[in-house]
């Protein structure tokens, strides 16, 4: 029987911002259904790494090849031909949640089916029926359908970030990708998130890659974690595996007196 394409295949990608490696020779693979946490101190290449993913970051000339369920975004530091086609297969969430501030939060979702329409259609606001009433559901299975009709400039952090959630799944998404999607947020706020983005996963079977800062909130909600450190891969595997001496190994000494001072606070 024939293996399902990876959701996310990345081989020996480099990128760099003028001397500067921000990735070198990355090679990742993920499968359907995963969701992975990737970790690392800041400036270790996450963001680069999952905005390459999706051709929103163009690798170097030389390159190896990025694909995302079998369809291909880029190879040698140039776009594919078919990079709109594997776009519109994930559900990229930004940090700063990236919605229009002007219009409501139902507008922002239904923008999700832009890709499946032509774009005179989606300039004139002629979206299906049946794209009308998906982004309403959607809406509603985030938890924010009571802030459908609202100015997303009048919303919170963390019901932005639901409704750009919810823009994803309007789309179709197999897959998302988001870059520190919970950096933002208060911890009521990132928790909320963190559980919708796992429910999606284990419900779903979407397949979900997070940037994540906050290491507490990759052992907790994500099955691996693949951490980055100077550009290259130091860790790829199971949440379990990521222990004390791993991450210090990762993050530096630094880390071991914040875990110290952690373990302190938990026994006053």
């Amino acid at each position: 029987m024939t293996q399902p394409a990876a959701a996310l295949e990345v081989r020996d990608v480099t990128k760099s911002y003028g001397p500067m490696r921000a990735i070198e020779n990355v090679s990742l693979t993920v499968a359907p259904g995963e969701m992975v946490a990737l970790i690392g101190p800041s400036g270790s290449g996450k963001s680069t790494l999952l905005r390459a993913a999706t051709g929103l970051v163009v690798a170097d000339a030389g390159s190896g090849v990025i694909r995302i369920f079998g369809d291909r975004v880029q190879e040698n530091g140039k776009l594919s031909r078919g990079v709109r086609r594997a776009r519109a297969q994930v559900g990229f969430i930004f940090q700063q949640f990236n919605l229009v501030k002007r219009i409501s939060l139902y507008a922002n979702a239904l923008l999700g089916a832009l890709g499946r329409m032509p774009p005179w259609k989606g300039a004139l606001g002629l979206f299906a029926t049946g794209d009308r009433a998906r982004a309403m559901a959607a809406l509603e299975r985030v938890g924010v359908i009571e802030h459908a009709g609202k100015r997303a400039s009048d919303l919170s952090g963390g019901q932005q970030q639901r409704g750009a959630i919810a823009r994803a799944l309007v789309q179709g998404a197999k897959a998302i990708f988001a870059d520190e999607p919970i950096a933002s947020l208060d911890p009521v706020a990132a928790r909320r998130v963190m559980r919708l983005l796992a429910e999606l996963n284990r419900e779903d079977g979407i397949t979900v890659v997070v940037t994540l800062h906050q290491v507490d909130y990759a052992l907790k909600y994500c099955q691996r974690a693949v951490a980055l450190k100077n550009g290259v891969v130091a860790f790829d595997g199971p949440i379990e595996k990521l222990d004390r001496d791993r991450l210090i190994e990762i993050y530096g000494d630094e880390y071991r007196d914040v875990m110290d001072d952690a373990d302190a606070g938990e026994k006053a």
